[in-house]
């Protein structure tokens, strides 16, 4: 959705226009939950977290300066619920849905062998269990670049910091988890 196309939608829904929030809903409904299953692990969940924050979004419109993109502020207060969502319950990730994170976090195809699904599914766990060990900003950058496949400028304005800030993120997060692996 083009910058300006956005601006026109929200001074029509900030007018009256309500309905005009089901484009924006629309548009970015599905990219919020896959930034929140990379927070959560839970498809149930990850649908709870982005209607949560539609309905954030709606409710603070108002304030949407229109300084980034709409895509970035959407993207920011998602993973601000997420780690909300996160430190509420005093709980790790969960990890009910092995088979649908399976092709997300190494892009290949459930094994028709037994053997190997069981070996596939403990390597997905290990490596679930390392990504969540990782610090919280190496985290949130890492799920960032590799579940939404965002660029390092797009997460730096997410993040709110520099783009070699988050290069050397996600280069601390990998190094990290080569070595939580190694274990």
């Amino acid at each position: 959705m083009e910058n300006n196309n956005e601006l026109e939608i929200i001074n029509d829904i900030l007018n009256g226009n309500t309905e005009r929030f089901g484009v924006i809903a629309e548009t970015y409904a599905t990219q919020l939950f896959r930034v929140a299953l990379g927070y959560m692990h839970s498809k149930e969940e990850a649908e709870d977290i982005a209607q949560e924050v539609l309905i954030k979004a709606y409710n603070s419109l108002n304030t949407f300066k229109g300084e980034s993109k709409l895509s970035t502020w959407l993207y920011r207060i998602t993973v601000n619920t997420c780690l909300n969502e996160l430190n509420k319950r005093k709980r790790r990730w969960l990890f009910s849905n092995i088979d649908d994170l399976q092709d997300q976090i190494f892009d290949n195809v459930n094994q028709k062998n037994p053997e190997q699904q069981l070996i596939t599914e403990e390597t997905n766990l290990k490596v679930r269990k390392a990504i969540d060990k990782l610090p919280s900003k190496q985290k949130t950058a890492f799920i960032l670049q590799r579940f939404k496949e965002l660029s390092q400028k797009e997460i730096s304005e997410i993040m709110e910091i520099t783009e070699g800030a988050v290069e050397q993120l996600l280069q601390r997060g990998k190094s990290n988890l080569k070595k939580q692996l190694r274990l």
